[in-house]
């Protein structure tokens, strides 16, 4: 488990951050020692309020050392008693309530938006949970997660969030890796600018080496889409105009069984779809996936082996009466799935 980041002390790193931005400044004579000085009262004192009354124990006493910097930078700005009263009342009872109302009014807007991108990334198990792992006062934070495939197999997944120049967090990055008996067989960093609107199920596909067709920006700014696959060097993008369409692979194999406009969706996604292979009455249980290196559909059989269509038709030929025919459930799942609905 990761330790907690001491959030006061973060607090004074990132005033520290921000005046190195405005240092420039200071040497052409835009800004003076004085409205540095302000900046950093502001900046200090919004981080006390949003700590007040969420300060764990072992950032109490780094909190000392925050209304400490707080006074002195009063005394020096408002050496005036009486001003320096009035300032002290006024960030108490107006100017911090509104900026924490405003602050709680961004994040909720903020946390609620992620939570819709999350959900349609198919992360919702994070969604209900992301206010705990989005601290307010870290710019960069990383949320890690792992899925079991099988006894064998798991999916590990690193989600970086990143603050934008208004303060609101984005999901800028997923990295993925798969593992087989706790080794990274294969791993990618996906950057969400160039993966717009990527599932997690794409990213299994693609790390178990399927290939996905992709919706991008084209250089005329046009949306396109384009066939990618994680190839040994990294990402492989194949070219627009390849010629790889999976309705008329699909159409050339009428052996296949399902309805094909659910198995064109699919097999775009990168998915690897159990049907069946018809031959006759007959029926052998096999799996597809979309193959553009080749511009064919892939066939594998109940093994997951690949296998060729006329080794399928052979094996039924072969094995003739033995082969079972469909029960009478899964024939009414057949035709359910020819007439559009969803299994």
């Amino acid at each position: 488990m990761e330790k907690a980041v001491n959030r006061v002390l973060l607090a004074f790193k990132s005033w520290e951050d921000r005046k190195k931005e405005i240092e420039p400044l200071l040497k052409s004579g835009t800004a003076d020692v004085t409205m540095l000085s302000r900046l950093q009262l502001d900046h200090l004192r919004h981080a006390s309020h949003r700590l007040r009354s969420t300060a764990r124990p072992d950032e109490k006493p780094f909190m000392l050392l925050l209304n400490n910097q707080i006074f002195k930078l009063e005394k020096q700005l408002y050496p005036n008693l009486l001003r320096r009263i009035f300032s002290q009342l006024k960030d108490r009872l107006f100017d911090g309530p509104a900026y924490l109302k405003k602050e709680q009014l961004r994040r909720d807007n903020n946390m609620a938006n992620l939570k819709i991108q999350l959900k349609e990334a198919g992360l919702g198990s994070i969604a209900g949970r992301l206010e705990q792992h989005l601290d307010e006062d870290q710019k960069h934070i990383r949320v890690p997660l792992d899925c079991q495939l099988g006894p064998e197999k798991r999916i590990s997944l690193d989600l970086h969030f990143e603050k934008d120049p208004y303060g609101d967090f984005q999901l800028n990055r997923i990295g993925g890796s798969l593992l087989q008996n706790g080794k990274i067989t294969k791993a990618q960093e996906f950057e969400l600018n160039d993966w717009p609107n990527l599932k997690t199920n794409q990213i299994w596909s693609l790390l178990e080496g399927r290939a996905m067709k992709q919706q991008y920006t084209d250089a005329s700014g046009h949306e396109n889409h384009r066939w990618v696959e994680l190839g040994p060097n990294g990402v492989q993008h194949y070219d627009p105009e390849h010629a790889f369409d999976v309705k008329t692979a699909l159409a050339a194999m009428p052996a296949i069984i399902r309805n094909k406009e659910e198995l064109t969706r699919y097999l775009e996604n990168g998915q690897q779809v159990p049907t069946y292979w018809k031959q006759g009455k007959q029926y052998q249980n096999i799996y597809v996936q979309a193959d553009p290196a080749n511009r064919c559909i892939k066939l594998l059989d109940d093994k997951l082996r690949p296998i060729t269509a006329e080794k399928l038709n052979q094996n039924l030929a072969r094995q003739g009466f033995k082969v079972k025919t469909l029960d009478t459930t899964a024939q009414k799942t057949i035709r359910r799935v020819k007439n559009g609905q969803h299994q």
